[in-house]
Parts: C-alpha cells; sequence; structure tokens
C-alpha cells in the first residue's frame, strides 16, 4: 500500500461501512480520523496489502500490533469481487510478509455472521480461541458477537 492509496482505501472503507454487515465502523464515522489512522500505519510499516483489478482497488488487508492479541489483521474486498479470490492473495501476501519479519502468529476478530470471511480464515489455518457475546453495539441498539482467531505461522 502506498500513500496514493488512500483516497481508494477510503471509499471501499466507506462502501463496505455502508453494508452495514461486516465492520464494526458504520457510516458517518470520522474519515479524517481514519486517513490518519491509515497514514500512520503506512509510516511505521505495518503491512498493508491491497489487491487491484483493471487499475481499481478492490481490496485492502492491514495489521496492525495489538497490545493484547499481538498481530492483528483487517481485511475489506470490494462486493462485487468477493468470491474471485481477492481475499486470498491478500492472506497469502501477508503470511509471505508476516514470515520474513519473524512473526510467529497472528490474530482476527470477526463476527459470526460473516460466513465467507470464516470459511476463508479456517481454511487459511485460523482457528477460533475466543468467543466475546455482546461485543459490538450497534446504532441500532443491537448487540454483535466477536470471535477471535489465531494463525500460528512457526
Amino acid at each position: 500500500m502506498r500513500h496514493g492509496d488512500l483516497d481508494a482505501v477510503l471509499l471501499l472503507f466507506d462502501q463496505v461501512a455502508a453494508e452495514g454487515l461486516w465492520i464494526g465502523t458504520e457510516p458517518g464515522y470520522d474519515r479524517e480520523r481514519y486517513r490518519e489512522i491509515f497514514g500512520f500505519a503506512m509510516s511505521v510499516n505495518n503491512g498493508m496489502f491491497v489487491a487491484e483489478s483493471d487499475g481499481s482497488l478492490v481490496g485492502i488487508l492491514t495489521t496492525y500490533r495489538h497490545e493484547e492479541y499481538g498481530w492483528t489483521l483487517g481485511m475489506m474486498v470490494d462486493e462485487r469481487h468477493r468470491g474471485r479470490g481477492v481475499g486470498r492473495a491478500l492472506m497469502d501476501a501477508l503470511f509471505a510478509w508476516a514470515r520474513g519479519k519473524g512473526i510467529a502468529r497472528l490474530s482476527l476478530l470477526v463476527f459470526p455472521h460473516n460466513e465467507r470471511a470464516l470459511a476463508l480464515y479456517r481454511s487459511s489455518g485460523f482457528v477460533e480461541k475466543e468467543r466475546y457475546p455482546n461485543d459490538v453495539m450497534r446504532r441500532n441498539g443491537e448487540h454483535w458477537d466477536s470471535i477471535l482467531m489465531q494463525k500460528e505461522l512457526t
């Protein structure tokens, strides 16, 4: 990922947030704050990968160091490109990067209703470690569970 990708990353983030199903962030979020977060993540050399199709950004996978979980990833794929191997390609790039950095374990959080992502993560070697009931509160008052998954790289 390059700084020139930030606008396209934020556009994808807008689209996935608007779906209201796959990420905790909902429309109306502070877009400039997220621009700063992504920009900072690039400046400290976190693993950040983009997938493109016909010159357009169609997926992103980012990593950051979480205090409790260690290296943690987040991924978004444009809905028109889901099921076409974009997520798998991003995961493969992440695994190569992480092994090159000597990272022993990767973590992620996913919602239980995100069955396509769960299938990808399981087939990539992630295993469920813990469930957090009512972990994320939505604006409509719903509470969603989260699943912590981890993959050992060594």
